[in-house]
Order: structure tokens, then C-alpha cells, then sequence
């Protein structure tokens, strides 16, 4: 086992700000967005966070779309009374199966659409569906001689209503879709040439001023629309640093600083949980209490800092020597360290203890002034139990205590085992 303690799982759907993303999103709010684009990369994010939405929207806009555009049959009736059979033919026969079929095939295939997250497909389907409904217009109109029809030229202002407002084209589609409709009627007039004179000004004036206002909306619209959504990932962005920042000072608050060890506080809740675990299962627990040998007249001779780097040294060795999963080393304080082995038999935890006796002696760390080596050294005591036979993990903790205590009275650099049933 390493002797870091490991990283807090983040959940899936939450991922780790990068960079200063929050700050990044503030200063493009700050600074704004006047032709409607963002930076590439977040440009493509907001196209393709917005399929969803668009794809809903798009659906429940275009059925109330179709229902009103057939309601205009009445209009065709009053207005262009001449071709009306023309006109429903047009509306019910060509342009309404056209239409639902669209709408019908975005439904059925809906998942597979948001799956590909290709906004063009969203907003081409709008773009032809408006175009559409303006040419049919066109084509009634042209083939109308009423002398009400030239009225009925008003019919492309519904059409650009259409587009910009309720569909809510983007900003850059709605400008051409709003044009090509005032050239199909432009056009229409040119090639009929039958429109009265005293109309032609008002009419065009009518149309040329509801591109500018539903332009005029459509911008404020999607400028809203860009806004909250930068809104919402700065929010985003700032709740994952916040829950980054909390979960490295959890993980901070379980580590010792000096060694990087687990640190006493969260090795008493790790071996509760331990505990827990294995009581109702009966199952072997083993604790390895360790001391450095003489570590004051070490401290004494060379001083804090030498001192502090040879408790690094002995945490080292232990977190390389206790390799099992579940297997957890800390620092207990000052010179000491523990380390809980669960389901370790007797002869394990042993093993265990010798090993990182050897390996402290090994580092060949000098210590003139010990009593038992020329070298740093360590005592170790082990205890080893069953989950429900001892009383509990303090009882263990204090058996353990008690191993150490007679290797050292019996001359230290050594393990010694004490063990219940």
C-alpha cells in the first residue's frame, strides 16, 4: 500500500475545473459577445449543449407552426378566393405531409440526433421549413387576381415571425432567412407587376420593418440565451472548485504533513470501519505499533531537521512494505507509527514487522548515539485478534501497545507478537 492516502472519487458527472475557467467565463461576460460567437472551442460546447433544447423546441414550435399555417386556409378563402382549391392543395397535400414527415422523422429518430450533436441539423430543418412556407405563399399569390391578394403580401411578415421569434433561428441564419423571404416578396411584386402603386410602399415598409424588429428580438433573444448559459457554467465551474477545494482539504485533514501518512485522527476512523466490517464476519485483525529507537538522543545529536527527515525515511519504508489492499500506515505521533493489516493472520503481521525492522536497519541511517545500533533503528509490536473476540479496537490498540513495550524492554530493533483467539 502506498503510504499517500488515496485521491476522493469524483463523480462521473461532475468533471474537475481546468484552469481558471471560472475566471475566463467572467471575463466573456464582462467583455460580452456582440456578433454572437464565442471563443471556437466554447462556441462548439454551447452548439452542442443546446441540441436537446433546440431539438424539444423545435418539435412543440413546429406542430403549433403547422397547425396555424393550415388556420390560413380561411385567409386563402377570403383573400385569394380564386385559387383557393390551388391554396389547399398546396397547404394539406404537399406542404403539411412534407412538414410531418419532418417532424415525425426529428421525433422517431430524436436520441440519435442529440447521439450526433449536429446543431446544423436543428436549425437547417427550420431554416428550409420557413423558406418553404414563404414560397408557397409566393406561388399562391402568383397565381391569385383578386383584388384583395395584394393585401395578402402581409402573409411573409407572419412567415419571418415564423423564423426569427418563434423558432428562434440563430442570429446568423435568421439575417439570410429574413432576406430571402423580402426577395421572394421583392421578387414577386417585380415579376407580377400587378401590385397597386398606392400599396407597394406601405407593404414593403411593413415587411422591411418586421425583419428589423424580429432581428432586433432574435438578437436580444439568443444574447440572453448565450448569457445564461455562461451563467450557469461559470456556476458549474465555480460548485466543482468549491467541491475540488473541500475534498483536497478532507484529504488534507487525514494526512500528516511532515511524513505524508495517514495521520492519527483519520487512522482511529479507519479502524472503527475496519472493525465494523469484520465483527459481523468474525474475521482476523492484526495492528503493528512501531517506535523509533532512542529517537530524542537522535534529535539531540543532529538536530530537528535531521530528525524530521529520518521519520520521512522510516515512513517511507513502511508505506513500500504494507502492500495489501485495505492495509492502512499512519503516523500516531512523535516517533511512533501504526499501521492496521485487516484479515492478516499472525503469521502475516509478523512477516510484515520483520520486514520493515530490516528495512529501517537497512537505510544504514547513523545513530552514534543509540544504545542498541550504530545505526537508526525500530522496535515493533504486534497484536494480532478476532473481530468480536477482543472487546474492542482499542483493546487491540493497547495490546499492541503492549508488544512494543516488551520489545523494547527487552532490548528494541526487534518485533514482538501478542495474540487472543
Amino acid at each position: 500500500m502506498s503510504s499517500a492516502l488515496p485521491s476522493p472519487a469524483v463523480p462521473a458527472s461532475i468533471t474537475p475545473p481546468q484552469g481558471d475557467e471560472p475566471a475566463t467565463l467572467q471575463r466573456l461576460l464582462d467583455r460580452g459577445f456582440p456578433w454572437m460567437r464565442f471563443p471556437a472551442e466554447l462556441e462548439a460546447r454551447f452548439q452542442q449543449d443546446m441540441v436537446a433544447q433546440r431539438l424539444q423546441h423545435f418539435l412543440l414550435s413546429g406542430i403549433v407552426a403547422l397547425l396555424v399555417y393550415n388556420g390560413f386556409l380561411l385567409v386563402d378563402y377570403l383573400m385569394a378566393s380564386d385559387v383557393f382549391w390551388l391554396a389547399l392543395q398546396i397547404r394539406l397535400f404537399v406542404f403539411t405531409p412534407l412538414a410531418g414527415a419532418v417532424l415525425w422523422a426529428y421525433w422517431r429518430w430524436g436520441p440519435r440526433i442529440l447521439a450526433w450533436r449536429l446543431p446544423v441539423l436543428i436549425e437547417g430543418a427550420v431554416l428550409c421549413s420557413g423558406l418553404m412556407a414563404a414560397a408557397s405563399l409566393a406561388f399562391i399569390l402568383s397565381s391569385s387576381h383578386t383584388a384583395l391578394s395584394h393585401y395578402y403580401h402581409v402573409g411573409f411578415i407572419v412567415v419571418i415571425i415564423y423564423g426569427n421569434i418563434v423558432q428562434r433561428l440563430r442570429f446568423w441564419m435568421a439575417v439570410p432567412f429574413s432576406l430571402l423571404v423580402l426577395a421572394m416578396h421583392l421578387g414577386g411584386i417585380v415579376v407580377l407587376d400587378h401590385m397597386p402603386p398606392r400599396l407597394l410602399g406601405p407593404i414593403v415598409i411593413m415587411v422591411a420593418a418586421t425583419i428589423v424588429f424580429t432581428l432586433m428580438a432574435n438578437y436580444a433573444l439568443e444574447r440572453d440565451e448565450r448569457r445564461h448559459y455562461l451563467l450557469t457554467l461559470r456556476e458549474k465551474a465555480l460548485v466543482q472548485q468549491l467541491a475540488h477545494t473541500h475534498a483536497r482539504l478532507m484529504e488534507l485533514s487525514k494526512v500528516d504533513s511532515l511524513t505524508e501518512l495517514a495521520n492519527r485522527g483519520h487512522f482511529q476512523d479507519y479502524l472503527q470501519q475496519v472493525w465494523r466490517r469484520a465483527a459481523p464476519d468474525r474475521t482476523s485483525l492484526a495492528l503493528l505499533m512501531v517506535d523509533v529507537d532512542h529517537f530524542k538522543k537522535y534529535n539531540d545529536r543532529y538536530g530537528h531537521p535531521a530528525g524530521d527527515a529520518a521519520l520521512r525515511e522510516v515512513a517511507r519504508v513502511l508505506g513500500s512494505n504494507l502492500r495489501r489492499p485495505g492495509d492502512l500506515v499512519a503516523r500516531y505521533g512523535g516517533e511512533e507509527f501504526v499501521a492496521v493489516l485487516p484479515q492478516a493472520s499472525p503469521e502475516t503481521a509478523s512477516q510484515v514487522a520483520e520486514r520493515v525492522r530490516q528495512a529501517v536497519e537497512a537505510l544504514q541511517v547513523r545513530h552514534e548515539g543509540s544504545s542498541t545500533a550504530r545505526v537508526l533503528t525500530v522496535s515493533v509490536g504486534v497484536a494480532h485478534g478476532v473481530a468480536g473476540n477482543v472487546a474492542s479496537p482499542e483493546a487491540l490498540l493497547k495490546q499492541a501497545d503492549q508488544a512494543l513495550y516488551q520489545a523494547k524492554r527487552e532490548g528494541r530493533n526487534r518485533i514482538r507478537l501478542l495474540m487472543q483467539p
